[in-house]
């Protein structure tokens, strides 16, 4: 007996900004949860796929987003699922190289595995990828379609302009570059073949293959009468359209195929970095439970996590991550923010070794990066996208001060986007031996005072706490009266 069906009133919905061309059916929002509206056309196959447990199975894998039937209904479609939303969203160019690896990884894995079930992806595109904390997974539901009628695979020439063509710039050191053509938003292609290749300073397979044939014609017309040469075009045309077409090959041929990708992928090295800051922590790594080698900084802040147990943390200026692997192991989901690519990596790999919710995301807070879209509503800025209930910032406003000439109102104006309740930052005074050796009269306006002054024109209450090393204090900045520690 079929199940009575809920109608969802349109007048409730909002629609995803980015799925209105999309022919499988739009993303949109209902009383706070994620949808997915499917087209009358596909609706028979997504429900073949749930009572066949095939989605049980990718999703089990990690490869898809956590994914539900709904008894649910929506004028104009022919069948309502229901998404888990990942909760912080970061882009590729947002990511450091491995990130970027593991995610073209992850698109060569579910393709495999789409494969073995006569299925394929039609988009192979780094926009349909997200972290949910150190781990990628799938999240557009409707690019996968049957593959009785594909070729190898349609798709892999926008793979290598979204994955492969990045990845070999990053083996080869030139990340920023990578992540500069990724970040452009329009037109939407990546990285060209012939960019990668004129960066590199190399040629691929189907450009030698070009010249070869050139340098061939270009002997035929010296050895073949001009009456042939028509005739020797027409049937070098013939070939070529006839291998463009590609026959539509066999599930073993597409299933080598996509194998080979991931060895490909997989084989790619990138370098091994040593930057001013990846080793600065390495003595300073105590262990996250108490210990006789934690400092009243770390208890100070530890005691703030546990007791305001913050649901989100974005860490700015998050280096190694010690404290963003703190407040994960407190419960928290993390953002942990940084410029240095070496710092950001070495903090990946230890949130996937540990299976911690941390998200490091390659940015500098005083740049974050843009909208995109119309009214920049299709991929929302960094300031919404990774806004937390709790923002650290230890250790970090006297670098900003002293070697970058900012003022207290500019790290204010900076974070305050970024924060929903509760901001813990670190002040270094000028005894500081640190400080000391940066001081000059024209920071004379540079003290405790005039910090917390500059805060409370931001927040409602500041709390002084101790850190260490003394005079070191830690200052947490509260918004609204509601939010207050507890046991104060």
């Amino acid at each position: 007996m079929a199940r009575a069906m809920h109608q969802i009133p349109l007048c409730e919905v909002t629609f995803h900004p980015t799925s209105v061309n999309d022919p499988s059916g739009r993303l949109f929002w209902w009383r706070g949860d994620l949808y997915r509206a499917i087209s009358a056309t596909r609706a028979d196959l997504y429900r073949s796929l749930f009572d066949n447990r095939v989605v049980d199975g990718l999703v089990a894998k990690g490869l898809l987003v956590q994914t539900e039937l709904t008894d649910l209904a929506l004028e104009g479609c022919g069948l309502v699922l229901k998404h888990y939303q990942v909760p912080e969203v970061s882009y590729a160019y947002e990511w450091c190289d491995q990130m970027l690896k593991d995610a073209a990884l992850l698109i060569a894995d579910l393709a495999i595995e789409l494969a073995q079930h006569d299925l394929a992806l039609q988009d192979a595109h780094l926009w349909n990828v997200l972290f949910d904390g150190p781990h990628p997974v799938y999240v557009d539901f409707g690019s996968i379609v049957p593959a009785n009628d594909s070729r190898i695979w349609p798709e892999y020439e926008e793979f290598c302009r979204f994955f492969l063509n990045p990845l070999r710039l990053m083996a080869r050191g030139h990340g920023r570059i990578a992540r500069s053509l990724l970040h452009e938003f329009y037109p939407f292609q990546g990285v060209l073949e012939s960019e990668a290749n004129l960066l590199l300073g190399t040629c691929s397979a189907r450009s030698r293959a070009r010249q070869a044939g050139s340098k061939m014609m270009s002997a035929a017309r010296r050895c073949i009468p001009r009456r042939f040469r028509p005739f020797l075009r027409g049937m070098l045309t013939s070939l070529e359209s006839r291998r463009s077409r590609q026959a539509p090959a066999s599930n073993e041929a597409r299933l080598a195929f996509l194998r080979g990708i991931r060895r490909q992928v997989s084989g790619i090295r990138m370098p091994v970095r040593r930057t001013e800051w990846s080793d600065y922590y390495d003595s300073l790594f105590p262990p996250f439970t108490a210990s006789d080698e934690w400092t009243g900084k770390h208890h100070s802040v530890h005691k703030v996590l546990s007791d305001l147990c913050p649901q989100s943390v974005l860490d700015i200026g998050s280096n190694r991550g010690w404290y963003s692997q703190l407040a994960a192991t407190l419960g928290s989901r993390v953002v942990a923010l940084d410029v240095d690519e070496a710092c950001v990596a070495k903090l990946y790999q230890d949130a996937k070794a540990r299976d911690l919710p941390v998200l490091p995301v390659l940015m500098d807070f005083r740049n974050p990066s843009p909208g995109y879209g119309l009214c920049n509503e299709w991929f929302p800025p960094a300031t919404r996208r990774l806004k937390c209930e709790m923002v650290l910032a230890l250790a970090l406003v006297h670098h900003l001060v002293f070697k970058q000439n900012l003022r207290f109102e500019h790290f204010v104006e900076g974070t305050a986007p970024f924060v929903n309740r509760w901001l813990l930052v670190e002040f270094v005074p000028p005894e500081d031996r640190h400080v000391r050796e940066w001081w000059s009269e024209r920071f004379s306006w540079y003290t405790l005072d005039n910090f917390v002054q500059t805060l409370k024109a931001e927040f409602e209450t500041v709390e002084v706490i101790p850190s260490y090393p003394d005079p070191r204090v830690l200052l947490l900045c509260t918004r609204g009266s509601t939010a207050t520690r507890s046991g104060t």
